[in-house]
């Protein structure tokens, strides 16, 4: 097949919809992260402890992070939550809520 043949298909172009609306999302998600992250520290310093329900909806936010870059790089061909699963649950190929994406990287460079 050459470019031609490869550019006229409709399915190429629907992902690279995709990818421009779930970068958007990343883009936004990257600021509530860091926002999270502020929060976070601030009550630490504060309290000396960790805000657990902080904690939790972090977990999730990096989960579906985690999600979204997946389907950015091509690592996925599963669409990211709207379209797709939510992070975390049973249906989704996305990590397991008790799982950070630090370890989930660690297993993709063992396997390859």
């Amino acid at each position: 097949m050459n470019i031609k043949e490869h550019a006229s298909k409709p399915d190429i172009w629907i992902r690279g919809l995709f990818i421009i609306v779930f970068a958007v999302i990343f883009y936004f998600l990257c600021g509530i992260i860091w926002l999270v992250v502020v929060i976070q520290f601030i009550i630490k310093v504060v309290t000396g402890e960790l805000n657990s329900n902080l904690t939790d909806f972090s977990t999730k936010l990096t989960s579906y992070a985690l999600q979204i870059l997946s389907y950015l790089t091509f690592q996925s061909e599963e669409k990211p939550w709207p379209f797709g699963p939510v992070p975390g649950s049973s249906g989704g190929t996305a990590a397991e809520p008790a799982e950070s994406a630090t370890e989930v990287l660690e297993q993709k460079d063992d396997q390859g």
